[in-house]
């Protein structure tokens, strides 16, 4: 058997200790940067204008089914580029596990990894995993509690006045892990 694996997402405003977002959305599909805060809002009715940015996307991954141990982790922009004046933005390494805040359209300061160009996932950025959800402490390198949690993967797609208008391309985020 093997692991099953689930793209989530919180939103809304922080709360709780630790925090999280008020909504936490389960089998996400896509990562649409956009400018307002939610997962279902279609991201041609909130286009970001240029000169301005997305609201961050809080994404993680979840484990569960049949395993030993979820490690190995790493996350990465892998294909495809993005213009002019777009710049991607995006989480540390796991061990600098970010704590949720309400997402906004400012520039997050936290989101340290510069993730514009694709790279090989074997460049990529530490995943650490968790038995209680992307916002408690105590993230490892390996985890055998089942479920588990990546710690958050949190991006910001952040612009310039020279961005053209439309979509940007489609690019793959990467998260690759090993499973025993």
């Amino acid at each position: 058997m093997a692991a099953t694996f689930d793209w989530e997402a919180d939103t809304g405003a922080a709360t709780g200790s630790p925090a999280k977002g008020t909504t936490r959305t389960t089998g996400m599909s896509d990562n649409n940067w956009k400018n307002v805060d939610d997962s279902s809002t279609a991201y041609s009715s909130s286009p970001i204008t240029a000169g301005n940015n997305s609201f961050e996307r809080w994404m993680f991954g979840k484990f569960s089914g049949t395993f030993n141990n979820i490690l190995s982790g790493l996350w990465a922009h892998t294909a495809t580029a993005f213009g002019t004046g777009l710049t991607l933005k995006g989480a540390p390494a796991g061990s600098s596990q970010l704590t949720y805040t309400t997402p906004s359209a400012t520039a997050n300061s936290n989101l340290t990894v510069d993730m514009t160009t694709a790279i090989s996932i074997g460049s990529g950025v530490a995943v650490y995993f968790g038995a209680t959800g992307p916002e408690a402490s105590g993230k490892a390198t390996t985890m055998a509690t089942n479920p588990c949690y990546t710690n958050y993967l949190t991006s910001q797609l952040q612009t310039t006045s020279s961005a053209a208008a439309g979509d940007t391309a489609t690019v793959t985020l990467t998260l690759q892990y090993q499973e025993n």
